[in-house]
């Protein structure tokens, strides 16, 4: 997927991330900035396909193929959604 010239921004936790025109950001940026994850490892939560990770972006719009995390997008909507998802799972598999 091509992230498509920036339209808009959005504030999350006190960051700031580009969104595109049809409403996307870029799945690093909240990888690194909110999970403190590097994309490729971030990603793995998304479909669950590597044994190990959950399948935590059930029912978020995302565009790209999470094997290819450099051009992953997740909508502006489900960001903090997913986020939420990602730290719970965290929190509980650590308690």
């Amino acid at each position: 997927m091509k992230f498509e010239q920036p339209k808009d921004q959005i504030e999350i936790e006190g960051k700031l991330f580009d969104v595109d025109e049809n409403g996307y950001v870029h799945f690093g940026d909240i990888a690194l900035d909110l999970l403190r994850q590097q994309s490729q490892y971030a990603s793995r939560y998304v479909n669950g396909k590597i044994e190990g990770y959950p399948s935590l972006g059930d029912d978020l719009r995302f565009q790209g193929d999470p094997s290819e995390y450099h051009e992953l997008l997740i909508h502006k909507d489900d960001i903090q959604e997913f986020i939420k998802r990602v730290r719970e799972y965290k929190n509980n598999r650590w308690s």
